[in-house]
């Protein structure tokens, strides 16, 4: 269970990943290098580039948000699970445990 958690944290990242480079990272140009425009953000892309790209990191936004929610609805379930798991614990514990047996005073 924990690993599948792990697993959907990964992927989430992932995604995350993908939605802040869906852009250009820009960097101060070294002196060396000639500046280059980034393609993702040059205006000379047509407007239908661009609004793909605006529709295609608002469908990731979406979906990591619905992943967010799943991830943190299994994390409540795994808190409950884990608690009732205890308390389960506790009470076979408890069962196991040889009982004092009653005496009745001799009269």
């Amino acid at each position: 269970m924990r690993s599948q958690n792990l697993t959907q944290i990964i992927q989430v990242r992932w995604l995350l990943g993908l939605v802040i480079l869906s852009g250009c990272v820009t960097t101060p140009p070294m002196d060396s290098f000639p500046s280059r425009p980034c393609p993702m953000t040059s205006t000379n892309a047509p407007p239908s580039v661009s609004q793909n790209q605006a529709m295609m990191t608002q469908v990731l936004q979406k979906r990591l948000q619905e992943k967010e929610r799943t991830i943190a609805a299994q994390s409540q379930q795994i808190e409950v699970l884990s608690s009732q798991l205890e308390a389960l614990k506790q009470i076979d514990q408890e069962t196991r445990q040889p009982r004092k047996r009653l005496t009745f005073p001799i009269p």
